[in-house]
């Protein structure tokens, strides 16, 4: 009966390394905050220990077995909240917010087209084109080509202006979506489970490894939130607030942009796999990609019955004729 124990309580124990690591810091963490919020912590500390202590070896198998299985139901709960928080981080609000999203929508908008007349204006002197007036403007300086790298970094991650979330995050991976649209005629969230299926193993790895990291900044913040409650007992609990606040706003947006520039990524690589896979014919040129994009974005949305959709069975590039989806 030992080794069954033994060997039971072995593989609870490598079950939650593997996914409860971050639930039995927030349960220490907890433990902690309530230990400190006593009159004398050090003798609370020491008393618990010898409640533990005390109790027999069957008893400590049953609380240890009981403790693994609320370290895997947090996990299991933290995991069904995740995506949820992340669609609100991002600007997807419930309707009775619609007011508050419009007004940060038209303010960001009006941040785009700031950066956007002044991208504008330093890309003509950088360039020497004439302005409105038909004067050329005098070559840029140091300090005005560095603004214009920013501007640029600015606009690449920032969505179309009639397309605008209510938050930067929500932008900054609404840009990265809607690029693929922009650029080839593609609508990244229609297509992006049929692109999944032929993307390179590689690929796949670094997409899902920049996903598990996006989520887990989402999760680390939630956590530092649910340690808020214990400030009625100490007020320690109290730097569970800039801990979320660390995460979801100083590291969670550099890990949606490099997830961001792995959809973009994968849609300049791997679109022709996407085309042959569908058995749509490839366009042969850059004039006739978008119109190509968007007859295939439409037919995997509604279905074509257009019959000049004529359907390939090589991978040789194809002309795409006449007719929408």
């Amino acid at each position: 009966m030992t080794a069954f124990w033994n060997a039971a309580v072995g593989k609870l124990v490598e079950r939650w390394l593997a996914t409860g690591l971050a639930a039995a810091v927030y349960w220490l963490a907890l433990s902690a905050l309530w230990v400190l919020g006593s009159a004398d912590a050090r003798a609370e500390a020491s008393g618990r220990l010898r409640d533990l202590a005390r109790l027999n070896a069957g008893e400590q198998v049953v609380l240890l077995l009981v403790g693994l299985v609320v370290l895997a139901g947090s996990g299991l709960v933290m995991a069904q909240l995740t995506l949820p928080v992340l669609r609100l981080l991002e600007g997807y609000w419930p309707r009775w917010a619609d007011p508050l999203s419009r007004r940060l929508c038209e303010r960001h908008g009006r941040r785009w087209d700031v950066c956007d007349a002044e991208a504008d204006a330093l890309m003509r002197r950088h360039l020497g084109v004439a302005d409105a007036d038909g004067l050329v403007g005098p070559p840029l300086d140091h300090d005005e080509r560095l603004r214009l790298t920013r501007l640029e970094e600015q606009l690449r991650w920032m969505p179309a202006r009639d397309r605008m979330l209510p938050t930067r995050l929500g932008n900054s991976m609404r840009a990265a979506e809607g690029r693929p649209l922009h650029h080839y005629g593609l609508d990244a969230v229609v297509l992006w489970p049929h692109l999944w299926s032929v993307l390179p193993d590689t690929l796949r790895l670094d997409l899902a490894a920049a996903r598990r990291h996006v989520d887990g900044l989402v999760a680390a913040g939630l956590w530092g939130l649910f340690l808020l409650p214990a400030a009625v007992r100490t007020p320690w609990a109290l730097l569970g607030l800039p801990f979320a606040c660390v995460m979801w706003c100083g590291a969670l947006p550099g890990a949606c942009r490099e997830f961001g520039v792995l959809i973009r990524t994968a849609f300049d690589l791997h679109r022709w796999d996407l085309y042959r896979a569908l058995r749509h014919p490839v366009p042969l040129d850059a004039a006739s990609e978008v119109a190509a994009g968007e007859r295939l974005t439409a037919a995997v949305l509604r279905g074509s019955d257009d019959p000049a959709l004529v359907y390939t069975s090589d991978s040789l590039p194809g002309s795409v004729t006449g007719g929408s989806a």
